[in-house]
């Protein structure tokens, strides 16, 4: 099967909003087989919109899943255009305006009825985040989705509606695993796998990138099922090192849970991250249990009244060292007697590096009940990556000691 995907919205085709939207379903439509062959945007013109559903027609794609244009408002026509198009007459649909009475209750604007216009043959596809239902269309032996367009809103209607559909469609299985790797960089990792990637040419390994991490999919037919699971055995033996999870997990929900575990607290002391690391820890469900009190401490002044850092440390190895974060995660266990303190110094630039401290060099400290880790790397990028690059990898050094013993 073979997919198009059309986003609609002045919004995204400006920019204005990031279109999250194709990278995700590209990844699901991937995951059940099916190719992403063209991916569009279009602004809020049913001219160029319906240009888009005539050309979906006349090619040999199977499937279109459009996003966005679904509201109550004046340039959401997504639905009225393509029902136009494939010859079928909106009807009010009790099952969506009974949605609209759940979510506002027996009076709301009369525009919200458009919400509730679908043909009556619609498959219709719940929304439990927001008022507008998406829909599948079946016309002239082309399937189309309708999704709406905030994210939140888009991700859990395909997962429960639309990934059933499309599965009971296809002929063939497909074998997916995921692994999420930290502490290798990608090139790194592409030669340590050398050998690896030789032996099992007949599976998709595809690397997917981002800050901190790299998460790699093994894709196979179900035929292929035993050379599958040997390729995923092996890759595990060889990267047990740095695979954090095998669920696509992020990072900081690994270390909340293995906080949980342990029945330990965790408290930060930050400077260059700028309480980046609180924050991603706090940004898990959950985390309140086990993160208590932490500081952002940019100036030494800070550092000296809040941590009890020694005026004389400071200026004898400098507020960005080894010393000074140690001294830092002491002061800050002293105040919130946490099993676990993380304290981070350095130079996110652009200014203020030198040589012997260029830009990108970030000192940390874990303090953990059985022993105290400090260490310091260097960051390449921008501002903002320099904090984020050090933020995740301080979390995975953490993750790593707190799973190892």
């Amino acid at each position: 099967m073979r997919a198009i995907i059309l986003s609609v919205g002045n919004e995204v085709l400006s920019g204005r909003v990031l279109n999250t939207n194709t990278s995700f379903l590209s990844v699901e439509l991937e995951k059940l087989g099916i190719n992403v062959d063209k991916c569009v945007v279009v602004g809020d013109d049913e001219n160029m919109l319906s240009s888009e559903i005539d050309s979906f027609m006349e090619s040999d794609f199977d499937l279109l899943i459009t996003t966005g244009g679904l509201g109550p408002t004046h340039d959401d026509f997504t639905k009225e255009v393509v029902c136009k198009k494939l010859g079928l007459e909106l009807t009010l649909r009790e099952e969506a305006y009974q949605n609209l009475v759940n979510y506002f209750g027996k009076e709301f604007a009369h525009s919200n009825i458009k919400q509730a216009l679908f043909p009556s043959n619609a498959h219709l596809l719940a929304n439990k985040c927001g008022t507008a239902l998406g829909a599948i269309l079946e016309s002239k032996g082309k399937r189309v989705v309708l999704l709406v367009g905030p994210p939140f809103e888009l991700q859990p209607m395909f997962i429960n509606g639309v990934k059933p559909y499309l599965e009971k469609l296809m002929d063939h299985k497909i074998l997916i695993h995921e692994f999420v790797v930290m502490g290798i960089g990608e090139s790194d990792a592409e030669d340590y796998l050398e050998k690896f990637f030789s032996d099992y040419k007949d599976i998709y390994i595809a690397p997917y990138c981002n800050i901190g991490k790299v998460r790699y999919q093994f894709t196979a037919l179900e035929s292929q099922k035993d050379r599958f699971l040997a390729s995923i055995n092996e890759f595990r033996k060889i990267m047990k090192e740095y695979i954090i999870t095998e669920n696509n997990e992020l990072i900081e929900e690994r270390v909340v849970s293995l906080l949980k575990e342990k029945k330990y607290h965790i408290s930060f002391a930050e400077s260059c991250t700028g309480g980046m690391l609180a924050s991603t820890i706090i940004n898990v469900n959950g985390s309140s249990s086990i993160i208590n009190e932490s500081y952002v401490t940019y100036s030494n002044e800070a550092k000296e009244k809040l941590l009890n850092v020694n005026k004389n440390t400071i200026s004898k190895f400098g507020v960005v060292s080894d010393e000074t974060v140690l001294e830092m995660a002491n002061g800050l266990y002293n105040i919130t007697n946490s099993e676990v303190c993380v304290s981070v110094s350095g130079i996110a630039g652009p200014t203020g590096g030198s040589e012997e401290k260029p830009v990108g060099l970030v000192h940390f400290c874990i303090k953990l009940p059985y022993k105290t880790i400090v260490e310091h790397k260097i960051f390449r990028g921008e501002r903002n990556q320099v904090r984020l690059k050090a933020t995740m990898h301080i979390l995975y050094v953490l993750y790593k000691n707190l799973n190892n013993n």
